[in-house]
């Protein structure tokens, strides 16, 4: 059953559970610090917008502003109808979903490829995101200074999936998953893929073509990681939309401006 905290900020969700680690660290040169956390096993999807670099030299600083606040809103939904517990992290350039064994599901690698397949196949505004997914032990706890705290996740799960995300491979495709091959094993793309059905008024029961194919393992070196053997799952399936979602983030900008909710800086 989905509870009201299946998606949630990293945050919250400390708040909200018994803590692994709770002490107060005296070191004899940075002085006193607090260190809270809780170890968890998890799979981690970072979600790295392509364009991210590229739009922020050709955009405005505003629209860019719309355009991940857009990106962001987006990647929620990919989890808000799933039931399984979920940590959301935001970052500047990508998203970071965390997929916990509690509130109904076991399986968080599944739900990690089921969360990447919506991305694939509802990206009207062409994000085009390069998705990641590894597991492992994790730790979310919060980091900062008395002065300001927030909350993230650290260890090996969170750098693979951040790598994965960004290796490169050839291909026209639309949409690219990447995972380590060891923890996909004899996983068969049509179980964990299976092609849409739905309800045709003159032919009934109808199942689309398979629109996802598994690639051949291959070897790639990673700066920090080393070699690591992965496998992709891509779509080809081309959206055409009417509007990019940079498009719409200038569209978004002279509405604001249009309707008054834009005030020019004084200096």
């Amino acid at each position: 059953m989905k509870t009201t905290y299946s998606f949630q900020t990293i945050e919250d969700f400390l708040i909200s559970h018994p803590l692994t680690i709770d002490v107060e660290i005296e070191d004899e040169w940075s002085g006193s610090f607090p260190v809270k956390g809780v170890e968890l096993q998890a799979t981690v999807l970072y979600a790295e917008l392509t364009d991210y670099y590229r739009l922020s030299l050709s955009m405005k600083s505003s629209e860019m502003l719309i355009y991940v606040n857009n990106y962001l809103a987006w990647t929620g939904k990919a989890v808000e109808a799933m039931d399984c517990c979920v940590l959301h992290r935001s970052l500047d350039h990508a998203v970071m979903l965390v997929f916990l064994n509690r509130s109904g599901s076991s399986d968080t690698f599944s739900d990690a490829l089921r969360a990447a397949r919506w991305m694939g196949e509802h990206d009207v505004l062409r994000f085009c995101p390069r998705i990641g997914i590894a597991s492992g032990q994790v730790t979310a706890g919060f980091t900062g200074t008395p002065k300001k705290f927030s909350a993230s996740v650290f260890g090996k799960p969170v750098i693979l999936a951040a790598a994965f995300a960004g290796a490169k491979v050839q291909g026209d495709f639309a949409m690219r998953i990447t995972v380590d091959s060891e923890e996909w094993g004899e996983k068969k793309i049509e179980e964990l893929f299976p092609p849409v059905e739905y309800d045709d008024p003159e032919q009934g029961k109808v199942k689309q073509p398979q629109t996802w194919e598994l690639g051949k393992e291959r070897d790639v070196e990673f700066a920090l990681a080393g070699k690591k053997r992965v496998r992709d799952i891509a779509s080809f399936i081309h959206w055409m939309p009417e509007h990019s979602g940079d498009k719409k983030a200038c569209d978004w900008l002279r509405e604001m401006k249009r309707q008054g909710f834009y005030r020019p800086p004084s200096v």
